[in-house]
């Protein structure tokens, strides 16, 4: 897709679309409008062919409106062997497919009747949204082996396990990082969408409490307010920098590679792709302990527990342990390199692909 925003799973299909396109499958992806200025509108993508359509409906609505419109196109217009979806929100729309007698496969992307952005009737959705995905997709994919139990103890659904991918890079131009006021080693990152379930109110109190004499980086934006981002924005000071919303990747990857650990908050969902791409700049990483990032990290990371005066401790004993630190640098890439190439995730979704259109 054309470059923009995106994190997540748009970046991540961005990987893995046109390497299925080089493999022989033809592709179509159907695109918000309102994502998209209208001299980034590319018709075709690295073999690729985008379809751009209306997206009203603010941030909390516009997915699900741009996907119908896009279910209603692709019914009308295409020959699709398969409907392919991202987010188990988009069951409802799956399952209109399905009764259309198409194929249909989903990537269910976490758990989302969990996030506490969400309320009462949006969980509710979200809820009946699985129900409906479980009931008429013909393969659902979960992308952690987890998650895959997850489902099956709650759905009684198998499901096919297909992660994310990620690159090693190294740092280019580090001079990047001066316009943040910090230097290489010299700080902390924390680098995701600010949003309660990643903690970073949790991490930043945390860091304060350790007494470091390091500075704490929070790169990520958010498009709404609440108790928690005015709390974050209460602990930014000299130690604490709260860059906004960071587009440019080149920047990213410079305060990934200079930073002295990077700060993993996350807790819902399964193979977190802000995880893998910390993995992939050899970062030092402190992660929340959750079945999720235990099984992405293996031995390749510390874990700790919702609690500030815990994981201040733990940020105290890596200041005084560079051996640890440079182990748990070298161990991400080796991971990534093992398990998570975008060649491997690109060839699990050809295999899978293949298998459904053949039945």
């Amino acid at each position: 897709m054309p470059k923009l925003h995106f994190t997540g799973f748009e970046t991540g299909f961005g990987e893995i679309a046109p390497r299925l396109a080089a493999m022989g499958h033809d592709i179509v992806i159907y695109c918000r409008r309102g994502s998209y200025p209208a001299h980034m509108r590319l018709p075709e993508y690295k073999g690729v062919r985008l379809v751009y359509v209306p997206s009203p409906g603010g941030k909390n609505f516009s997915g699900i409106v741009s996907t119908f419109f896009a279910v209603v196109h692709g019914l009308a217009t295409g020959r699709y062997e398969i409907f392919f979806f991202v987010n188990v929100g988009m069951g409802h729309h799956a399952a209109l497919c399905r009764l259309f007698g198409h194929r249909v496969v989903m990537n269910v992307n976490g758990l989302d009747w969990t996030r506490a952005k969400w309320g009462p009737l949006a969980r509710l959705y979200f809820r009946s949204a699985a129900r409906s995905a479980v009931r008429f997709c013909n393969e659902l994919v979960t992308d952690a082996d987890a998650m895959q139990q997850f489902y099956r103890q709650h759905f009684a659904r198998e499901t096919k396990m297909i992660a994310y991918g990620a690159y090693i890079e190294s740092s280019a131009n580090p001079q990047l990082i001066c316009q943040f006021g910090v230097e290489p080693d010299d700080y902390y990152l924390i680098a995701s969408r600010l949003i309660p379930e990643n903690h970073a109110d949790l991490i930043a109190e945390a860091f304060l409490a350790s007494g470091s004499r390091k500075k704490l980086v929070i790169a990520g934006g958010a498009n709404y307010d609440s108790p928690f981002h005015r709390r974050l924005r209460e602990l930014e000071g000299e130690s604490v920098i709260l860059t906004g919303h960071v587009d440019d990747q080149e920047v990213i990857r410079e305060l990934h590679c200079n930073c002295f650990a990077y700060l993993h908050g996350h807790s819902v969902g399964g193979t977190n792709p802000s995880l893998l791409k910390a993995m992939g700049y050899g970062n030092c990483i402190v992660a929340l302990d959750t079945v999720f990032n235990r099984e992405v990290l293996a031995d390749g990371g510390m874990f700790f527990p919702r609690d500030s005066a815990a994981l201040a401790g733990m940020l105290r004993e890596l200041e005084t342990d560079p051996a640890l630190v440079a182990s748990l640098r070298r161990k991400g890439p080796e991971r990534i390199r093992a398990n998570y190439t975008w060649e491997k995730i690109a060839g699990q979704y050809d295999d899978l692909f293949r298998e459904v259109a053949s039945r």
